[in-house]
């Protein structure tokens, strides 16, 4: 069997993601953290927008054309993108605009946190940031690469944030994720065919989903490749703008 057939690489379409969509919305009621109910058959859709806000995006607008909303996690110390900047920002407001919820996407590790004290201390500071890029209010967040630490921290909210990673997400609701460009526990496919969960939440990085299909790092390669381009291109702008040369070695 081959890497392909083994991580269903032909799952991570863009065109396979809205036919996910549309299995989930047959069964599932589209719900944001906020807003559930334990009576309810939902599922919370959610986005840790680790590498590529411009794939946010594309998923974002495949959503909303579906009539569903997700929740994006926007991460402020990614190596990949920078929320400050003008074309990410846009793409943050691009995602607001089309009716989902932006949650911050927490780095503990960045802030030294392993309490519930020092989380609460370190969350405000990141939720205004955030607020002020995205022009929304921040209401729920997420860890990135949860530690052991973090796991320990199941409150259900912390400094009026709620926690994505609250114990009530594992212990009363399914889970499903495609952290590293393949399912870890379940195909997402299997699970909304049986739809046998009452109420489930799952978990997409928008990278990983690319117009064609490749290998998980094929897909990163490509984030790591369109930032070195946009960086390059915004260089190059810079140069012709102010009139000046761009001298290379010869």
């Amino acid at each position: 069997m081959t890497n392909a057939e083994r991580f269903h690489f032909n799952d991570f379409t863009r065109e396979n993601y809205s036919r996910l969509l549309s299995l989930a919305k047959a069964q599932y009621r589209f719900r944001l953290f906020h807003d559930w109910q334990p009576s309810e058959r939902f599922v919370l859709w959610r986005h840790d927008v680790d590498f590529s806000p411009q794939a946010a995006v594309r998923l974002a607008e495949r959503e909303a054309a579906a009539g569903v909303v997700a929740t994006y996690f926007v991460w402020l110390h990614s190596d990949f993108y920078n929320a400050l900047e003008r074309d990410v920002t846009d793409c943050i407001r691009a995602i607001a605009s089309l009716g989902h919820d932006v949650g911050l996407h927490f780095d503990a590790e960045y802030a030294g946190v392993t309490t519930a004290a020092g989380l609460a201390a370190a969350l405000p500071g990141e939720q205004r940031i955030l607020e002020g890029v995205a022009q929304r209010d921040v209401r729920v967040f997420s860890f990135h690469n949860p530690t052991a630490a973090t796991r320990e921290l199941g409150a259900r909210e912390y400094a009026g944030l709620l926690n994505a990673a609250a114990d009530v997400y594992y212990s009363d609701i399914a889970f499903c994720s495609d952290s590293n460009g393949y399912w870890r526990d379940r195909r997402l496919e299997d699970v909304l065919v049986a739809a046998t969960d009452e109420r489930l939440q799952v978990l997409t990085h928008p990278e990983m989903w690319q117009d064609a299909p490749m290998s998980p790092r094929q897909r990163v390669e490509r984030c790591i490749d369109g930032r070195a381009q946009r960086t390059r291109e915004r260089y190059e702008r810079l140069l012709r703008v102010n009139g000046r040369n761009d001298i290379g070695v010869d």
